[in-house]
């Protein structure tokens, strides 16, 4: 039987060997950038991100599969996907702990200021004079307790924060308080956002919200950049309303440069060694399960 043809839109280098097998022996595999390839035999696409509009798509007159190596689904044309059968699937459940303990590692470090301690020391300048604060004790907030919430909440726990969250479901999670928005960001001593960009969630938080806040609070935002207005978080950080932000930044970091009261980081919340093997395990997986007739992880 003929192996059906998989266009992958990414690199060949970036997929372990022992998957790369596994790939291999269920489809014939095209390793060629967008714009590029022969469309002809093409039954399955693979992408991360490449811009799958309906004028490209329709180049490819067998396609059947797309699979998504990556939870986000807004570069794909979904109406022509199911005017015309394509069965969409993404890669969910790859980031839960690495994210969850990236937004740890912020949080740790602009409460306890290791950026200016770093510089200072390597200039054997003085030490910043703001005493840090312990966590046990302290109120953590989390705005959305998916999979990266809850494993953070089982963290903070951890630590003896108090934790209070809020999702637009009824959660229950061992430990932790479901509450409305404005009474977590009045309590909280540091706002976690791990929730999607909806346009019910874009900007968040806002001038209002970061009023509710205490003085002491930090917010944590390892998800879209959209879920904060940047400017009224900006003159909150410069004007004292707020202790600090660290922010795993996907868009321009120019409103946050220059207050040392941030932390900024590209993006990388989700890229450990254990994350990029799931990543890739899970869609190769994937790939398979549409070979075999049965799609999964279905979102179109």
């Amino acid at each position: 039987m003929t192996k059906p043809t998989a266009l992958v839109l990414m690199e060949r280098s970036g997929i372990p060997g022992s998957l790369l097998a596994r790939l291999e022996s269920a489809v014939s595999v095209l390793w060629l950038a967008a714009g590029q390839e022969d469309t002809a035999d093409v039954r399955l696409l693979v992408t991360a991100n490449a811009e799958l509009n309906s004028a490209y798509l329709r180049r490819f007159p067998v396609l059947g599969g797309i699979v998504l190596t990556g939870t986000a689904a807004d570069y794909v044309d979904l109406d022509h996907c199911r005017e015309h059968g394509i069965v969409v699937s993404n890669t969910p459940s790859y980031t839960g702990s690495s994210v969850a303990e990236h937004a740890l590692a912020l949080a740790l470090a602009s409460n306890r200021y290791l950026l200016p301690l770093d510089a200072a020391t390597r200039t054997d300048a003085r030490p910043p004079s703001p005493l840090a604060r312990e966590l046990a004790g302290k109120v953590a907030g989390i705005i959305g307790l998916g999979e990266i919430g809850g494993r953070l909440a089982t963290l903070l726990r951890g630590l003896d924060l108090r934790v209070l969250f809020v999702n637009r479901s009824r959660r229950e999670h061992p430990g932790a308080e479901q509450v409305e928005l404005d009474r977590l960001l009045m309590e909280a001593d540091f706002v976690f956002l791990t929730l999607p960009l909806t346009p019910q969630t874009f900007h968040l938080l806002d001038a209002q919200a970061f009023a509710l806040m205490r003085p002491t609070a930090r917010v944590v935002n390892v998800s879209a950049d959209e879920l904060i207005d940047p400017a009224p978080l900006a003159a909150a950080l410069r004007n004292g309303r707020i202790a600090g932000a660290a922010l795993d930044v996907i868009g321009s970091p120019a409103p946050f440069l220059d207050l040392p009261n941030t932390i900024l980081t590209p993006t990388c919340g989700w890229y450990t060694q254990e994350a990029v093997y799931r990543r890739a395990e899970t869609w190769v997986e994937t790939v398979q399960a549409f070979v075999a007739g049965s799609p999964r992880y279905v979102v179109s």
